[in-house]
């Protein structure tokens, strides 16, 4: 159990690392503004062809599927891409340790899609738990060094529809799996990715940012993205075997700590490559990240344990 506790713990870390790679490839590659439509393509062709043939791989060559399983799985993972879309939309202008605090949205959206499709009972904890979540969420859109609080209003109206449509794509993802089997389903997952990809490209202005992102940093965008991919891969395999092991309660309080580990890379970055990270980390700011990443945690806490 001890292991399974840090496997879910190191998980956390590596998708701070995901966070803080996203910031960089959306703000920090070039100033073009065209970065968000270049990571989608990017995102849905780099993981429909790099980590499709790892599910084939890992599913045995089994990749048979019911049909409602594949309906699910691949609106899933139109879902899922659109959710992106709105979580870069929200890194633009904003530091990835505020976007992050967000993200603990997605449980209590959870909460609400099974109460209207299960006809689940919520408990007065789990009330309370959300209650405070959201308090979080909307504590960190105050800017309190400044009076024009637009980009982070914004973001939080933005990490709220991301949010929505994660715990959607969890939904749908999870009524594949009961099913079909987890790998053949996260196979065609990726096939729609690949699907989403084809589509993007075929749109102008997708293929025109596309294209002149090859042409002007192809490998760094190329490099970040797998190296993001597989970061990503491993931290849901570390996830997935931890929650055979560990109560899934425990997992998702566990989970909460992603903000808290993108706040203390964002710290470390500063220090040690203040190049490749942008943070606000004036005395008022920080208090006010720590603080509700700690709400954040408690409300998490609140609902599961």
């Amino acid at each position: 159990m001890t292991l399974a506790i840090f496997f879910t713990i190191f998980a956390s870390f590596l998708w701070g690392i995901t966070n803080h790679i996203d910031k960089f490839m959306i703000s920090g590659v070039d100033k073009s503004g065209s970065n968000v439509k270049t990571l989608l393509v990017f995102s849905t062709l780099v993981a429909g062809l790099v980590l499709s043939p790892i599910w084939l791989i890992f599913s045995n060559f089994s990749i048979g599927i019911s049909t409602i399983s594949l309906i699910c799985v691949l609106l899933s993972s139109f879902i899922y891409i659109l959710a992106t879309y709105f979580y870069f939309k929200s890194l633009e202008k904003n530091d990835a340790s505020i976007v992050v605090v967000m993200f603990q949205l997605i449980p209590v959206f959870s909460y609400i899609l099974a109460l209207i499709f299960f006809k689940e009972n919520l408990t007065i904890q789990q009330i309370i738990g959300s209650i405070v979540i959201i308090l979080s969420a909307v504590l960190i859109s105050f800017d309190f060094e400044e009076k024009n609080n637009k980009n982070k209003w914004l973001a939080l109206i933005l990490m709220t529809l991301s949010s929505l449509f994660y715990a959607t794509y969890f939904f749908l993802f999870d009524i594949g799996i009961r099913n079909s089997s987890y790998n053949s389903c996260a196979f065609w997952f990726q096939i729609g990715f690949l699907i989403l990809g084809l589509i993007l490209i075929c749109i102008k202005s997708f293929r025109t940012t596309f294209i002149k992102a090859i042409k002007t940093n192809g490998k760094k965008y190329f490099s970040l993205n797998i190296t993001n991919e597989v970061i990503n891969l491993i931290a849901n395999l570390l996830v997935n075997l931890a929650n055979v092991i560990i109560p899934l309660a425990l997992a998702n309080v566990l989970n909460g700590l992603q903000g808290a580990f993108v706040f203390i890379l964002a710290v470390i970055g500063m220090k040690l490559l203040p190049k490749y990270f942008k943070e606000n980390m004036s005395k008022k700011i920080v208090i006010q990240k720590i603080s509700c990443i700690i709400l954040s945690i408690i409300g998490l806490i609140i609902m599961f344990i």
